[in-house]
């Protein structure tokens, strides 16, 4: 069966080349073995916010004199149970209209495994004994949970795709890893009374992130009572009892592994091994990878813009540079951060740091959320980079990534009006502060 193109995957970077293969006219194929939308939709961003949603309605319900509302009783329940129903029900439905729309655009999709088998430097498909042929063949097969080896009963660990099976909370876990998945999980499971404690090897919460957004989470961390240990790892467990590389032990009824993702490719026949480039291409002529199989930055949004950008170079005979990429970790307050960190720089002199905390801003107390900070890195009258801890900090940092690709200097960006009161206008406070 011969098509114009043929994907591998229907997440982030498998739908977007998807859509705009369709409103080209090309003939258009899409293997996807599990549910449409991949991690994002079905095991990750989706499912996880849904969870951190229900969890700070609970949060603000439990506090509800800070907001003159008193309730008819004075114990305030949830049901874990029921929240998890509630997440299946967005997910499933957000998963099956967008397969029906994809269908009804026109994309046939195939709901099994599949397999590239590779001859004269040309890729096709196998699946359910069938081959497929296109001239353009694009792998978008994502990533999977990383494993790491601990000396524990298997029971005990589990990774963030095994987490949602569990209908029932845990009374205490241990997270290895303080990343997005970590940190995101640490604050649900937290506000809904389990015991948490998160173990992160490297010396600081959040390595990627600028120093200050790891410094404020440690505070905010200490603030919900959730533990932590840096530099630090598991050495092996007794029962339910994790003893640590620092010495300390801690007990826990789950180990959760929060520590990063592997790009996940198919299987290809007679062990033929892929070389993937930076612009997607590969050692195979009509073969191209985008997404979280290449193994980049693995984000939904960066996966997306990938598979536009490589379309784009493919139909098109575009060059798409690649800008900064923002990031968010959701909770209360969200973190976002794009660009430069300030650790990462070498000459401090060259750079203007402006920092502002989130309680100089009136919506701030309106709102009641007055923890945080939004911070701009400077250089040459432009913003390089930008991190922000707050309320709506997702909302902000996607407006500093438009002024950070258009090139806004400082002077033009004092010239915006923002709307008052709101977090926005702390873009240009910020700049103006102290």
């Amino acid at each position: 069966m011969k098509y114009d193109v043929a994907i591998i995957g229907l997440g982030p970077a498998g739908i977007e080349f998807a859509k705009e293969s369709i409103k080209k006219g090309l003939k258009v194929i899409a293997f996807e073995k599990s549910s449409v939308g991949g991690t994002c939709l079905n095991l990750g961003c989706i499912p996880t916010k849904t969870m951190l949603s229900c969890s700070e309605v609970f949060s603000k319900f439990k506090n509800h004199s800070k907001y003159g509302i008193s309730p008819f009783e004075d114990s305030v329940k949830f049901s874990y149970s029921e929240m998890c129903s509630i997440r299946k029900k967005i997910v499933d439905k957000l998963s099956s209209s967008l397969k029906k729309d994809l269908i009804n655009k026109g994309l046939t999709i195939v709901s099994s495994n599949v397999s590239i088998k590779v001859k004269n430097n040309f890729a096709t498909l196998i699946s359910d004994c069938d081959e497929y042929s296109a001239d353009y063949v694009v792998v978008a097969s994502g990533s999977v949970p990383c494993s790491l080896k601990i000396d524990c009963n298997e029971n005990m660990v589990i990774d963030s795709n095994e987490l949602l099976n569990i209908n029932s909370l845990p009374k205490s876990i241990l997270i290895v890893g303080s990343g997005a998945i970590g940190i995101e999980w640490a604050r649900i499971l937290n506000s809904l009374g389990t015991d948490v404690t998160i173990v992160e090897i490297a010396p600081t919460l959040l390595p990627q992130f600028d120093i200050d957004v790891s410094n404020r989470i440690e505070r905010i961390l200490k603030y919900n009572k959730i533990k932590f240990y840096k530099s630090a790892s598991i050495l092996h467990c007794n029962g339910n009892v994790a003893t640590l590389s620092n010495g300390f032990e801690v007990q826990c009824d789950k180990i959760l592994l929060a520590t990063g993702r592997s790009p996940c490719l198919p299987n290809f026949t007679d062990n033929f091994k892929i070389d993937i480039n930076s612009n997607c291409t590969t050692n195979v002529s009509n073969l191209y990878v985008c997404g979280d199989a290449t193994g980049g930055k693995m984000l939904a949004h960066f996966a997306s813009f990938q598979a536009k950008a490589l379309f784009a170079f493919l139909f098109d005979g575009k060059q798409i540079s690649i800008p900064a990429i923002p990031s968010v970790i959701y909770g209360s307050p969200e973190i976002a951060s794009i660009g430069v960190n300030e650790q990462d720089i070498k000459n401090i002199d060259d750079y203007k740091i402006y920092k502002m905390p989130v309680s100089f801003l009136p919506k701030s107390w309106c709102d009641g959320e007055i923890e945080g900070f939004i911070k701009l890195i400077v250089k040459n009258n432009l913003i390089v980079g930008a991190h922000i801890v707050s309320k709506e900090a997702s909302a902000l940092i996607s407006q500093i990534a438009i002024i950070m690709k258009a090139r806004l200097q400082i002077d033009q960006i004092n010239e915006i009006i923002f709307p008052h009161p709101t977090f926005s206008e702390g873009i240009v406070e910020a700049l103006n502060y102290g």
